[in-house]
């Protein structure tokens, strides 16, 4: 699952999927910097109890001390209707507790952003947006409502709402997440987030999808509690825009020629 979980050669994106995307890696950047590594270790342990405990503790410590954050984003998509793998560029800017812009620039540009009480999601090459506003959108809702407890860090609250395995390996810490909730288990078969032991410099998230879809998620790049301009999270479009209803993009282009 990504934030533009449906782009595809023809450049195709579901609104839906495009906030729960948001929500889920978000969720997973909040729940610690992560490293990225080629290979898993079959060696990995399974922390219970105590060890369990203050990893939370101490991950939970290090998160209050971050406001935003900003990097650069490379996602690899695979899916059982695509050919081979989709790979996506761009940026991503965050600030607490609900104001986000992700820029995708290749293969298929596409600029979302969040203000707090709208999401705008812009297609240059189409010239076309939609907004919506989040207190409108019970989908919308629930996925902010999501990322808000993966902001937490409660690992009470973690656990009414996951399957929730901690293993260590050589070097690094593996968080797997595997939904209970029908919400996100119709889409979401894990999410795997892993830490390096020392640094926890953000590199990688991998989410699985129920369909046989994998999503990689790759950070470089990264800047915590950035000064950004006052305008980071505005979107200016010009007059020659056409501003279309929620889905009417994506029915075009399933419906069209």
């Amino acid at each position: 699952m990504s934030v533009c979980s449906r782009v595809s050669t023809c450049g195709a994106v579901s609104s839906k999927k495009i906030v729960l995307g948001f929500a889920l890696l978000l969720f997973a950047l909040w729940m610690e910097r992560t490293a990225c590594f080629a290979t898993v270790d079959k060696e990995e342990k399974l922390l219970h109890g105590a060890d369990r405990s203050l990893w939370f503790e101490k991950a939970r410590e290090r998160q209050d001390r971050i406001t935003g954050l900003q990097a650069s984003v490379v996602q690899r998509k695979r899916h059982p209707s695509l050919r081979g793998e989709v790979v996506t560029e761009g940026t991503l800017v965050y600030r607490k507790p609900d104001f986000l812009r992700w820029e995708v620039v290749r293969p298929d540009p596409v600029i979302i952003v969040v203000d707090g009480r709208t999401m705008t999601t812009y297609y240059p090459s189409r010239k076309e947006a939609e907004k919506k506003f989040l207190a409108d959108s019970p989908f919308s809702r629930g996925a902010m409502d999501f990322l808000a407890s993966g902001l937490s860090l409660s690992l009470t609250e973690l656990e009414r709402r996951f399957q929730v395995d901690l293993f260590h390996g050589e070097g690094y810490f593996l968080l797997k997440l595997v939904p209970k909730g029908r919400w996100l288990s119709r889409s979401v078969a894990s999410i795997s987030i892993y830490n390096e032991e020392e640094g926890m410099t953000l590199r990688r998230v991998v989410f699985e999808g129920t369909g046989g879809e994998r999503t990689e998620t790759i950070f470089s790049n990264m800047v915590l509690n950035p000064t950004l301009p006052p305008d980071a999270f505005d979107l200016r479009l010009g007059p020659d825009v056409r501003w279309v209803e929620s889905g009417e993009t994506e029915k075009a282009r399933v419906d069209g020629p």
